[in-house]
């Protein structure tokens, strides 16, 4: 059947109409704040059920493999290291990194830039303590890299979805519709008493965490840091969908891009992989000699 110009156009509108109402009703301002509240954590629990339900919310570990690529100050890639991450949840990270040569000798990793010349270097950071291995042995890791580890914890996407929003402190709200990557994602905005403001960036048909932009005091600088983390390629593996890859940007300069080739969410790691001790014994096995405990 064909429309004539009229028709068509009388449809248009109509179908124009209706997005505009739905825009509208899902407009923020519009909404009392408790429709609102109730908006976000609605939104917050579908994004659970995506991630793969009661298997995502129960996780434990994960270990991933890949590559990530280093960026300068111009956006330049200053190469690619081998790269494999580990988790324990909800805070306790272990990534260990094969670095055959870097510009500058520079690495960014996941959080700060370290220093970093080739070779193997592993940065390990359970809760408040965190420690380093390289060719020199094993330290503690600056208590800089340390509280910025647990600042980036507070808006890795599993913690937005399953913690924060429970936390004392923590104001929860819609911040409405917007496109990111081509895909229309709607907001929940994330705030607390620190001055803290998380936006998390939900596909608005699959739910799945697309992006997260954090602003943050920097008192130093008297300013706000922005830091973007971009979550792409999910994969469903042992029934929980895990992005393949990841950029991070920070004040609106990209640092890496992690491509993970496999993952798996139920490594079954050591008991005691997290742990000082673990960095030293592995230290002894790659021929370097244990500093001696003071």
């Amino acid at each position: 059947m064909r429309l004539s110009f009229t028709q068509f156009g009388l449809q248009g509108s109509l179908g124009l109409f209706f997005l505009i109402s739905l825009a509208g009703a899902q407009n923020p301002v519009n909404m009392d704040p408790e429709q609102n509240t109730a908006k976000a954590k609605q939104l917050l629990k579908q994004s659970i059920e995506a991630m793969g339900g009661r298997l995502f919310r129960d996780q434990s570990e994960s270990e991933c493999e890949g590559r990530v690529a280093q960026f300068d100050r111009n956006g330049s890639t200053m190469g690619f290291s081998n790269v494999r991450s580990y988790w324990q949840y909800p805070d306790k990270n272990r990534t260990e990194y094969v670095v055959n040569s870097t510009k500058g000798g520079f690495l960014a990793v996941l959080v700060g830039t370290l220093p970093v010349k080739g070779g193997m270097y592993i940065q390990l950071f359970n809760g408040d303590k965190g420690w380093t291995m390289d060719k020199g042995g094993v330290n503690e890791a600056d208590a800089t890299v340390v509280a910025e580890f647990q600042d980036a914890m507070k808006r890795q996407f599993r913690n937005l979805l399953l913690n924060r929003a429970n936390e004392e402190g923590v104001f929860l709200s819609y911040a409405g519709m917007g496109v990111a990557d081509l895909r229309q994602v709607e907001w929940v905005e994330i705030t607390d008493r620190d001055d803290r403001k998380i936006r998390l960036g939900l596909d608005h048909e699959t739910h799945l965490p697309l992006r997260i932009h954090a602003t943050t005091p920097n008192e130093e600088m008297h300013d706000r840091d922005e830091d973007v983390t971009i979550f792409s390629n999910y994969q469903e593996l042992e029934g929980i969908q895990t992005p393949m890859q990841i950029s991070r940007e920070h004040n609106g300069r990209r640092t890496h891009q992690i491509f993970y080739s496999s993952c798996t969410n139920s490594p079954n790691l050591p008991s005691d992989f997290f742990t000082e001790e673990s960095l030293q014994k592995k230290f002894k096995e790659t021929g370097g000699k244990v500093k001696p405990q003071k």
